[in-house]
């Protein structure tokens, strides 16, 4: 009897073909799918007679390889991959953007920490340099006020004004504290006596700005210097 029933329900490892070897090397490549048995009764039993002549039925157990699929776990491994090569991108991303606002700090003379200013410091330093002209708004010459609207079309699509007067009046915010200034912000002056506004530029931070001199061209001064100092009469911001 221990005999029968160690034939009905053989081990399923005795049952699995050994794959056979080869000299070949395996491949690397990881299958979508593998294979697993399948155990289960049939509805047909087996008939076994013993040693003492009577016949006794027996479960007939059927075995079968079933297709098990990977996919799940293949695409959660892409998507890990995805992950870690993003990852990799944005690393990259911000390392090229450090050593840019380190070569525009230089340029400029301004300590560059926020990258979200980036697009400003880029347009201001591509202007330095560039002489000045009344009227001007080229890359030929250009003026304060051209100047200052060209910055703003360009990095924050804003259209300006075409005269420092005007625009200093339009700003829909007058700051009067130098210290409350940011990047990007307008700086207006009054070279004629106090009298109106006639000189404008943009701010960098650490109080400086960038601006189209008479005597030198595009340029970056300081708010502390003297005749800006004593000529300053706010800021404004859109």
């Amino acid at each position: 009897m221990l005999l029968v029933f160690s034939m009905g329900f053989m081990p399923i490892a005795a049952i699995t073909p050994k794959h056979s070897k080869t000299g070949k090397k395996k491949s690397k490549t990881s299958a979508v799918t593998t294979k697993k048995v399948k155990v289960e009764q049939s509805a047909r039993n087996i008939e076994v007679e013993t040693t003492d002549g009577n016949i006794i039925a027996l479960p007939q157990m059927k075995q079968t390889l079933e297709d098990h699929s990977t996919l799940f776990s293949l695409s959660n491994n892409l998507m890990a991959d995805a992950g870690i090569s993003r990852s990799l991108d944005a690393i990259q991303k911000h390392m090229i953007e450090i050593k840019e606002m380190q070569e525009l700090s230089s340029q400029l003379g301004v300590a560059i920490k926020d990258v979200s200013f980036l697009p400003l410091y880029r347009e201001a330093a591509d202007w330095l340099g560039t002489r000045y002209r009344r009227g001007g708004m080229s890359r030929k010459a250009v003026d304060c006020s051209g100047f200052t609207n060209i910055i703003y079309k360009n990095v924050f699509g804003q259209q300006l004004d075409r005269v420092s007067t005007t625009i200093a009046k339009n700003v829909k915010e007058s700051i009067l504290e130098k210290e409350d200034l940011i990047p990007g912000d307008m700086v207006f002056f009054s070279t004629f006596n106090k009298k109106y506004i006639n000189h404008v530029g943009v701010y960098l931070g650490e109080g400086k700005f960038i601006h189209a001199s008479i005597k030198y061209g595009v340029i970056v001064s300081s708010l502390a210097e003297g005749y800006y100092s004593k000529t300053w009469r706010k800021g404004g911001r859109n």
